[in-house]
């Protein structure tokens, strides 16, 4: 099978070179689309066609022009306009209107270009913010292929793949079925052992000075002026700022943190990421934290609080007017980043999350859990899922009594569990070991895909 992978920067560009190579021993092609200039490059070295995508866009120009092309892309793929595209961009914050429409639409017709000229059967575009990833699904579906998408999550084989989406439940509704007794002791240890070890999924993120980083941003530098001088994502100067912004963020921030104490009950509602790809694109509506923790404190009842904790990668990003407006709340409680998230999880009443792990952590600690964002846990029967803010006023109070099924969770689990598969997403783990593990799940599930498609074969399994 012909794969395409895209990527940004020379760290992951290397990565998914080295799972090429691992596919070309299993019989398959692989072309990349790198923004770098320089990771196309040393794709090339390695034997791989490898396209520059802003060699490609300064080639293709804008075509017919930018409002006959915006009108030919929004009639073309299913987008409800041209900036859903580029609405969340990190490189385009603050440009003039016409930039980034001219921008987005160079880069739909070069990956037009790209993807007529390699046919890929298979798109990893990964998930992000980024215009290229999501013009590259958009292109390379439109025009045939799969586009698979590597998430993450806490089961014993992390990876979760989607195919052509990157939102939805991790399994039919059928598959969540009665279990045999091997397969609930299967789900039972599992259980076991995660709340047993008690560890983040996570490592936190912490802002400090190393020497490899300062190596990293010496590189980068010396990258940025001598090679990659139209490379909008490599920035050093972002990374000093960002570096500052965070560490008196994460200064001015800690006197705000305080003791969970033993006194009142709590809801658990752990903070998002603040500028996840999820957050942003799939459920902008959630954005806004601050309103939705203020409904939720609103709604409990009298004498119960609700304790905050900030996610481990968001550490100095989370605007401390927010953090401390919250805090001052009568029943809102702010505790370090540090705490124990299944501490916490074990002596809540409850826990609110919009879409994170944390609600699917909390299923085997059998604790009710409301979900605002639709995670890809909920929809089961065994969470309270709000889907308009105006059912927060009465879901709050009913979690309180909502006490899942326990043979239900563990169905759900279960499912889970076979639903995914082994390796660790890129941002995750560069290493040599998880490129050999990806290129076989990718491998495995291109084939089974391409089974699944194919009306001369009945498939034995399909991707969830």
């Amino acid at each position: 099978m012909r794969f395409l992978f895209v990527t940004l920067q020379f760290a992951e560009s290397d990565f998914y070179g080295r799972i090429s190579e691992l596919l070309a021993e299993r019989g398959h092609q692989s072309a990349h689309v790198a923004v770098s200039r320089r990771a196309a490059e040393a794709l090339r070295r390695r034997g791989f066609r490898a396209h520059c995508l802003p060699d490609v866009m300064g080639a293709v120009g804008t075509g017919l022009g930018l409002e006959a092309e915006t009108a030919r892309i929004e009639a073309r793929y299913p987008v409800p306009s041209l900036k859903d595209v580029y609405r969340v961009e990190p490189a385009l914050r603050g440009r003039p209107e016409r930039e980034m429409v001219e921008r987005t639409v160079r880069h739909f017709r070069a990956l037009e270009r790209i993807v007529a000229e390699e046919r890929p059967e298979v798109v990893v575009p990964e998930v992000g913010r980024e215009t290229v990833r999501e013009t590259a699904y958009l292109v390379g579906k439109d025009q045939g292929a799969a586009a698979l998408f590597l998430l993450n999550s806490p089961f014993p084989r992390p990876l979760r793949l989607y195919v052509n989406s990157y939102h939805g439940p991790m399994v039919a509704e059928e598959e969540v079925r009665s279990l045999s007794t091997e397969e609930r002791e299967e789900v039972e240890a599992f259980i076991g052992e995660f709340t047993e070890r008690a560890k983040p999924i996570l490592s936190y993120r912490r802002s400090t000075v190393t020497p490899a980083k300062v190596r990293d941003f010496a590189r980068h530098v010396a990258v940025s002026r001598l090679h990659e001088r139209d490379n909008e994502y490599l920035r050093p100067s972002a990374f000093v700022v960002n570096y500052a912004r965070q560490r008196v963020r994460q200064a001015a921030s800690s006197p705000l943190y305080g003791e969970l104490g033993a006194d009142r009950p709590f809801v658990y509602f752990p903070l998002h990421v603040t500028d996840d790809f999820k957050m942003e694109r799939v459920i902008p509506h959630c954005v806004d934290q601050e309103y939705l923790i203020r409904q939720v404190a609103d709604a409990l009842p009298q004498g119960h609080d609700i304790v905050l904790k900030e996610h481990p990668h968001s550490l100095g990003r989370n605007r401390v007017g927010m953090l401390r407006r919250l805090a001052a709340l009568s029943n809102v409680r702010l505790v370090s980043p540090y705490t124990s998230s299944h501490e916490l999880i074990r002596r809540a009443r409850a826990v609110a999350v919009i879409s994170s792990t944390v609600g699917i952590e909390a299923l085997m600690y059998a604790k009710p859990v409301l979900t605002m964002g639709q995670p890809y846990y909920a929809g089961y029967g065994v969470t309270l899922d709000v889907d308009s803010f105006r059912e927060i006023h009465d879901a709050v109070p009913a979690l309180l009594h909502f006490q899942p099924d326990r043979e239900r969770i563990l169905e759900v689990l279960h499912a889970g569990m076979r639903s995914t598969y082994p390796g660790l997403p890129v941002w995750q783990d560069l290493s040599e070991e998880n490129a050999r593990t990806l290129a076989a799940t990718l491998d495995r599930a291109a084939r089974r895909h391409a089974a699944a498609e194919s009306p001369a074969r009945e498939p034995q399994d399909t991707l969830a």
